[in-house]
């Protein structure tokens, strides 16, 4: 690319995709993986976008917020906190797209984010003690940031200069994956360590990956992919250190993405339009790629809680 400008279109191509499917401290790895809980996502089926809850085989589906009409679709993108009991999510209602907490109950809803900066896509570090997220900065791009669950501590970990966004802590809670534009690519996964240092490529160039989700037990990672071209998105899956690429789905003239691993890690979430033209459905296959069964019709950004 050979302007500023051609790096934010391109950019904006990819998160057109994250927009049209929206309408991720140290802590040792537990020797278990989490039990499955509840699977949170959001939809529109009251005419504003909430947040729900489903059990994983679709049943007791629960609304769990009941907030204001936004503009932004944008907002939402639910992350579950580590011991399953809250959500953090994005959210307009105060005329900026900050960041909230409410219980998985629907009770104690509060802001967390008070800065009007604009905040998307937010996931929880495996501690809870920190937030991750993308936040605007110069020139309108965003960057990767990192926030206390009390609000404190906001700290932004990338260079405006590149769009970086989709940022989710590892495992170990040592390092974050994250999408970026990074030395002029139209999009690939880097990863660093929690306090932005050591910045490093994870994802070939070719593949113009994005939108990460780490495994619960911080080997592998799974992702959209253009295959650098602009066509239609689907999930890959490679090891942590960038190897050992497969591809999951093949849609066949449909799109795939916002994948994410269930607690157990024998399962991923996605969304698809494979069935719903022009909207996007929630859709769970085996860690392999197998058995791809649709869950939710209408159910976009799902993210596979533990059983608190």
């Amino acid at each position: 690319m050979n302007t500023v400008k051609e790096l934010r279109l391109c950019m904006l191509g990819i998160v057109h995709l994250l927009l049209v499917v929206v309408m991720t401290s140290s802590l040792s790895l537990a020797a278990d993986l989490g039990k499955n809980g509840k699977i949170a996502f959001q939809a529109s089926y009251t005419g504003t976008m909430q947040i729900y809850t489903v059990n994983p085989d679709g049943t007791d589906m629960f609304q769990v917020t009941n907030l204001p009409l936004t503009t932004n679709i944008f907002a939402l993108w639910p992350d579950f906190s580590p011991d399953g009991k809250q959500i953090v999510f994005a959210h307009d209602m105060t005329g900026a797209l900050e960041l909230y907490v409410v219980n998985s109950d629907g009770t104690d809803l509060t802001q967390v984010a008070h800065d009007g900066r604009g905040h998307v896509a937010p996931h929880w570090s495996p501690d809870a003690t920190h937030i991750v997220f993308g936040t605007a900065e110069k020139y309108g791009l965003l960057a990767i940031a990192t926030i206390r669950a009390d609000g404190t501590n906001f700290r932004i970990l990338t260079t405006p200069v590149w769009e970086a966004l989709a940022g989710e802590c590892t495992a170990d809670g040592k390092h974050i994956i994250f999408t970026s534009q990074q030395d002029g690519y139209v999009s690939a996964l880097w990863i660093m360590n929690i306090d932005g240092k050591h910045l490093r490529r994870l994802s070939d160039p070719r593949l113009t990956a994005s939108v990460p989700d780490v495994s619960p037990n911080g080997k592998q990672v799974v992702f959209n992919d253009k295959q650098n071209s602009p066509g239609l998105s689907n999930i890959f899956k490679m090891n942590l250190d960038g190897t050992g690429v497969i591809r999951l789905t093949r849609p066949e003239g449909k799109n795939d993405g916002l994948p994410s691993f269930s607690p157990d890690g024998k399962n991923i979430l996605f969304v698809s339009d494979r069935e719903s033209a022009g909207s996007f459905d929630t859709w769970v296959m085996d860690a392999d790629g197998s058995h791809q069964t649709l869950l939710v019709k209408g159910g976009a950004a799902p993210n596979w809680g533990v059983q608190p």
